[in-house]
């Protein structure tokens, strides 16, 4: 059913003290790309030495896929593609993967090691800080999207998301995907991801656009895209211009949807932007705000996935969303 092309992650967590964070130059509440220096952070965090970790897959899209897969319940409703290494890291990962339904079709990059995020979690359990390795995660190839095995999935699903992420290296991978998309009338959605994105990578995501059937990110991915394409400084003006951007594929109109964290979704079809609440929570009740976006996103794929209206599909993916607030890291009951 939902196709998602992506950065593949393999997440590790653990409780530590500040020290662990001054020794590799970390702050609480913040995430960075992995530089040389944090390179035996992760040796350290396999080897047990800095206590008991968890592992589970993750990276963005990942958990969405994952979320997605919870809610559908048919085993392998869902497809993970992405570029993973030939060790045990990126091993483990398609097994937990598979454990839970989602199917996984990697590419497999012998020269370097599966992408990983370090999520460091302060002894309270109220900071984390995030560090990743992005590795193989960056080698996708548009080759192993054309395989028998990958082709065969694109043809099987209907949905296809795709991570603004891969903007950086697989803008043209992800608009041969949509290329098919708009052929078939199956629908393509994109994440914004991040704010930086619609700056440093302005033109693929030019290129990718234009396929896009349905458009999600946060308010502040939302607004740093706006001054980047000159469509002002209002949000709501923002979502009607990216809405209203050329589209290949006329059969299917354009919906926008920007998550505001406790104020309502925004949600822009057939030329209204409708807001839905979201739950209220105490902030005592919050264990963890990182991944709600995701599966959010998760929640809305299934319920769409499943012909639900546009209302039924928002508010099935505040329900998720408010789920994994209440859980450390991605976890699913």
């Amino acid at each position: 059913m939902i196709f998602g092309l992506l950065h593949p992650l393999l997440d590790i967590t653990a409780t530590v003290n500040q020290d662990v964070l001054d020794r590799y130059g970390l702050e609480p509440n913040n995430g960075i790309l992995a530089q040389e220096k944090h390179r035996k952070l992760y040796d350290e965090l396999l080897s047990g030495s800095l206590g008991e970790v968890k592992k589970i897959p993750g990276g963005a899209t990942q958990n969405t896929l994952r979320m997605a897969q919870w809610y559908l319940r048919e085993k392998h409703a869902t497809t993970s593609v992405g570029c993973v290494g030939a060790d045990k890291v990126g091993e483990d990962m398609i097994e937990m993967l598979n454990s839970e339904g989602v199917r996984s079709e990697y590419m497999v990059d012998s020269t370097t090691t599966t992408g990983v995020c370090a999520v460091l979690v302060s002894p309270d359990g109220v900071q984390r800080s995030l560090v990743t390795r992005l590795d193989a995660a960056n080698n996708y190839q548009r080759a192993h999207l054309e395989s028998p095995s990958v082709w065969s999935a694109v043809e099987q699903c209907r949905i296809f998301y795709v991570s603004g992420f891969m903007l950086n290296n697989s803008s043209e991978t992800m608009a041969h995907l949509g290329e098919h998309a708009a052929e078939h009338n199956k629908c393509f959605v994109m994440n914004l991801s991040a704010p930086y994105l619609s700056s440093l990578f302005k033109v693929p995501m030019q290129t990718v656009l234009p396929y896009c059937d349905i458009i999600i990110g946060n308010s502040d991915e939302a607004m740093t895209l706006g001054q980047n394409f000159g469509f002002g400084s209002d949000l709501h003006g923002i979502i009607e211009k990216l809405a209203g951007l050329p589209k290949k594929n006329s059969k299917r109109k354009r919906i926008v949807m920007v998550t505001q964290e406790e104020l309502p979704v925004l949600v822009y079809h057939d030329g209204i932007i409708k807001e839905h609440p979201v739950i209220p929570i105490a902030p005592e009740d919050i264990i963890d705000t990182n991944g709600a976006g995701d599966a959010f996103v998760g929640g809305f794929l299934a319920s769409f996935a499943r012909e639900r209206t546009l209302d039924q599909c928002v508010q099935h993916g505040i329900n998720a969303a408010h789920m994994i607030l209440k859980v450390p890291g991605f976890t699913l009951p």
